[in-house]
């Protein structure tokens, strides 16, 4: 019997999918029919990451469309990413938003063998990431663009509007696979549940003091996530963990990115510069820079570990677990969270 035309086999289990792949030739038929397309079009899958990044191009235009990952959110969360995206292309702030269908939606979802899973198109980021056109001008050219963000950000959300440390301590939501991650790791089963109730604990009282500010935040950008074309002009991209969170987390997360990437420091130090520009910090959010970046370490571990399932453990084992578990711990220690 022919393997294509083949009826399913019942005396077989089920397969229980963690992540599966779409077809390129079934996302060009959705987007061909959803979208204002010109002329004949082009689909690849051009990465499968955390969440999977499609290369889409018609005759005149190239666009970046992403399928979510089956995750601990819910697949309609999506929404805020993209409406506080349409906010910043109302108001000229260079960003890669999300391309409306021809209903005016913004995303769309399909059915697939893990469940209901989130769909965008968006425009195409020109130029290439900043860790390959590197300058300290360049940084703090950046780090004024993320001020203006949280800016723009404050003003979406509503003067009236009171911001939740909630979204800021979501690894909580990673904790379990954290802990399954860690399994042969003794002393990070004992001490990474520390860690997070106790900063669970620092993070309130920072919130209630009112002196370290939440916004709208970007939460995981760094410096692969902003492109840098050859005139210099930059466009942020992948806002895909936006939400509420401290407006000093989103700057040291892109501080020990590049950190990660093994980047000059004073290129770090030029995108806190820049970014206070327009937006100086508070002498309390400069007393914390150390737990925020502790924190940022924290969450990439625990985020990892969550997402293992679908992506592989040896996405995070590369990097050395001691290396990542003494920068938390030393830093934890030292905040007085461990």
């Amino acid at each position: 019997m022919n393997s294509a035309t083949s009826s399913i086999n019942t005396d077989l289990p089920t397969a229980e999918v963690s992540h599966s792949v779409l077809h390129p030739d079934f996302i060009a038929r959705e987007v061909a029919r959803r979208f204002p397309i010109e002329g004949e079009l082009t689909c690849f899958l051009l990465y499968r990451g955390m969440n999977d990044v499609y290369l889409v191009q018609d005759e005149k235009t190239k666009y970046a469309l992403r399928v979510w990952r089956k995750t601990y959110r819910d697949v309609d969360d999506v929404a805020y990413e993209l409406n506080f995206l349409d906010y910043l292309r109302e108001i000229g702030f260079p960003a890669s938003v999300a391309v409306p269908q021809h209903d005016g939606a913004l995303y769309f979802k399909v059915n697939s063998p893990e469940g209901e899973r989130a769909i965008a198109m968006y425009d195409w980021a020109d130029g290439v990431k900043f860790g390959e056109r590197l300058s300290e001008e360049t940084a703090f050219r950046i780090g004024a663009a993320m001020a203006q963000m949280h800016l723009h950000g404050n003003d979406w959300a509503g003067k009236d509007h009171v911001f939740s440390t909630d979204t800021a301590k979501d690894y909580n939501i990673c904790m379990p696979a954290l802990i399954d991650f860690v399994y042969d790791r003794p002393d990070d089963l004992r001490d990474y549940p520390i860690i997070a109730a106790n900063l669970d604990k620092r993070l309130d009282e920072l919130a209630a003091s009112g002196k370290v500010p939440l916004g709208v935040c970007h939460r995981d950008f760094h410096p692969s996530n902003v492109h840098v074309d050859e005139n210099g002009k930059i466009t942020l991209l992948d806002f895909d963990a936006a939400g509420e969170d401290f407006m000093m987390q989103d700057v040291q997360n892109f501080v020990w990115g590049n950190l990660f990437y093994g980047f000059d420091p004073k290129i770090g130090e030029a995108f806190e510069n820049g970014y206070e520009s327009v937006r100086p910090f508070t002498q309390e959010e400069k007393d914390n820079k150390e737990l925020f970046l502790m924190a940022k370490c924290f969450r990439l571990i625990a985020g990892m570990a969550h997402s293992s399932t679908a992506v592989g453990r040896g996405t995070l084992r590369f990097r050395n677990l001691d290396w990542l578990g003494d920068y938390v711990k030393t830093r934890a220690r030292a905040a007085g969270l461990l």
